[in-house]
């Protein structure tokens, strides 16, 4: 996240958690996001409170058979039928696609069970059709407690179950004082459901935002580690490795190579005439001739391992693990040509433009020896080429007996 985010969602959480809005409603961005979490969350609890809709719907068959009720069987009709519509939505559920119809199908299996135990208790007399009115409010208070059913949609619920009791009452042509007292049991297991519901989603969603912006908070202290680390470990005129983060991967390189007894190679390269190319083009244009080497050095520490740094001054190092001297002498070859290929006129040498010498050591790291050995060496070879004319290379192979084990 950005800095933005960030303060979005610092926002978000203190209008929401000093005045939360009555709906229960973020932004539509972070709405989207918070309903995506409560569906993975929630997905295998809604089924499992499913099957628990299912199992209680079937249940009470055996009983009304056993204790031969009459309109036993046209109950066992409405609940076959109630059944295979649950059954039909378990299994959709176990489908991705169904996590973005979560709350709807909540609603619509609770409005059904809901109505299913209605007409059941209308295929008995009383005081057995009371008992099973009376049990469609269980169904309602579990439909919000079990099922996970979100606040907005609980709303809907409840009016959508009000609607369904009137229509019960009305095919009954029920009494007065029978409608006074479903409606009063109706509108009292609304009204402590939905509370109920409602606490616990802000609670929820109080610690959706929490997280989050933990999460950020975490991610940007990593993000400014990372800074640390890049500012630690790069230098700050040629923008690749410095003498830090060099001397660093040399001996996590040297102990890699050792283990693997495979060779490292180092090439370390001085520009040449550099003091004389500052005092006559001036540091500007000795910084810009440093940033362009330092840029084609770079495209040859491509490998993983691979480094290109800068060591000290006008002096570069490569170091190329897994890498003989035989196939780090032509890359030594082609990287002086390609300084010398960046024609940057140097007026006070004798190429008349700005050239490079190198200095190549190999070799297998060894106990017996320290990951100084491999920059002297190659600092030697360095010297030599100096001697020799500049503008070219020399090797020098490190053998040393291995140690027995």
């Amino acid at each position: 996240m950005s800095d933005r985010q960030g303060e979005y969602y610092r926002a978000v959480y203190t209008t929401f958690t000093r005045h939360p809005r009555p709906t229960l409603r973020f932004p539509p961005d972070i709405e989207t996001e918070f309903n995506q979490m409560y569906a993975d969350r929630y997905q295998l609890h809604i089924q499992i409170a499913g099957l628990l809709g299912l199992l209680a719907l079937i249940a009470p068959t055996p009983w009304d058979y056993w204790m031969g009720f009459a309109g036993a069987s046209a109950a066992w009709h409405i609940r076959i039928v109630a059944s295979v519509f649950l059954m039909t939505c378990l299994a959709y559920s176990t489908q991705e696609s169904s996590k973005k119809l979560q709350q709807p199908l909540i609603t619509l299996n609770a409005a059904v069970c809901y109505f299913a135990t209605l007409l059941v208790s209308e295929q008995f007399v009383p005081p057995i059709s009371d008992y099973y009115a009376i049990g469609s409010t269980l169904v309602l208070i579990s439909a919000f407690v079990i099922s996970g059913l979100q606040f907005s949609w609980g709303k809907r619920a409840a009016i959508l179950m009000s609607g369904l009791l009137g229509l019960h009452l009305w095919r009954l042509h029920a009494s007065l004082e029978l409608c006074t007292i479903q409606v009063f049991v109706m509108v009292l297991g609304s009204v402590f459901s939905l509370s109920g519901t409602y606490l616990m989603e802000l609670s929820l969603r109080q610690n959706f935002l929490q997280s989050r912006l933990l999460a950020l908070e975490h991610k940007t202290l990593e993000d400014t580690r990372l800074h640390l680390e890049i500012l630690t470990s790069t230098d700050g005129l040629t923008r690749i490795a410095n003498r830090r983060a060099f001397d660093e991967n040399l001996q996590q390189e040297w102990m890699r190579q050792q283990r693997s007894e495979t060779p490292l190679t180092l090439l370390m390269l001085d520009i040449d005439h550099f003091k004389q190319f500052n005092d006559h083009y001036g540091h500007p244009q000795g910084d810009a001739c440093l940033q362009r080497i330092a840029l084609t050095l770079a495209d040859f520490a491509r490998r993983p391992g691979d480094l290109a740094a800068r060591y000290g001054g006008e002096e570069f190092v490569l170091l190329f693990p897994d890498t003989p001297l035989a196939h780090a002498l032509p890359i030594g070859q082609k990287i002086l040509e390609a300084i010398s290929a960046l024609e940057i006129p140097h007026a006070l040498s004798s190429w008349g433009k700005v050239t490079a010498s190198m200095g190549i050591a190999s070799m297998i790291p060894q106990a017996a020896l320290g990951a100084e050995q491999l920059i002297l060496r190659a600092d030697e070879a360095l010297y030599q080429a100096k001697a020799s004319g500049r503008n070219t290379l020399k090797q020098y192979l490190i053998t040393a007996p291995r140690l027995k084990p």
